[in-house]
C-alpha cells in the first residue's frame, strides 16, 4: 500500500514538474529545447550532399569591402547542414547571419533579424526551409522561414569565383546603401 502511494506521488510530482517546465518554456522564461529546425530539399538536378549551410550571430558586416570576407574566417560560423543536418541554429535576438554554399562553388548570404521580445529571455523558434533548384544552369535557393520573424525569398546563388566583385549579394558597383536582409538596394528618397 505504501509503495503504491509513493509511486503515485512520484508520478504526480514528475507530471507537475514536466508541465511546469513546458509552460515556462512556452512563456520564454526557460529554454529547455532548441525548437529551431532546418529542412533542406533539392530538385532532381541537384544534390543535397553538396549543400552547406553555416550560421553565426552578428558575424558579418554589410560594410565589408566585398563578399570574399564571408569566407575569411570559417570558425566564426557553426555548420547547420553539410550534406545532412549537423545542428540547429541557436538564434539570438538581433542579427542572425546565414551563409549558403553549393558544391563549394556557389554561395549566397542573408541575415534574419529577430525582434527583441521584452517578455521573453529567449528568441522564438523558427523552421528554416531551404529548397534548391536549377535555373538556367545556376543553382537557385528559395528560403522560407516560418515563425514570428518570417522570411520568404528566392535568389540564384553567386559563383564563388566572383565574390570579390560582389557585396551583400549584388555587384559592388551597383550596391545600394539600404540593406533588406538579403542585399544592398538603392535608397528610395
Amino acid at each position: 500500500m505504501i509503495k503504491k502511494v509513493l509511486i503515485i506521488t512520484g508520478l504526480l510530482i514528475f507530471t507537475i514538474a514536466l508541465v511546469g517546465l513546458w509552460w515556462l518554456s512556452k512563456e520564454g522564461m526557460v529554454r529547455i529545447i532548441n525548437g529551431n529546425k532546418v529542412i533542406v530539399s533539392t530538385d532532381k538536378t541537384l544534390s543535397a550532399n553538396k549543400v552547406k549551410i553555416e550560421f553565426g550571430v552578428s558575424v558579418n558586416t554589410i560594410n565589408r569591402k566585398n563578399d570574399l570576407e564571408l569566407f575569411d574566417n570559417p570558425k566564426k560560423y557553426s555548420v547547420l547542414y553539410d550534406g545532412s543536418n549537423n545542428s540547429r541554429p541557436k538564434t539570438e535576438f538581433g542579427e542572425n547571419d546565414f551563409l549558403i554554399t553549393y558544391d563549394n562553388a556557389y554561395y549566397l548570404s542573408f541575415r534574419q533579424f529577430i525582434e527583441t521580445d521584452f517578455k521573453s529571455d529567449f528568441p522564438p523558434d523558427h523552421k528554416y526551409y531551404f529548397t534548391f533548384s536549377n535555373t538556367n544552369n545556376t543553382p537557385t535557393v528559395r528560403v522560407r522561414i516560418d515563425g514570428e520573424d518570417k522570411m520568404d525569398f528566392e535568389r540564384p546563388l553567386i559563383d564563388k569565383k566572383l565574390a570579390a566583385k560582389y557585396r551583400c549579394n549584388v555587384p559592388v558597383d551597383s550596391a545600394g546603401v539600404m540593406f533588406n536582409m538579403i542585399e544592398l538596394v538603392p535608397d528610395k528618397k
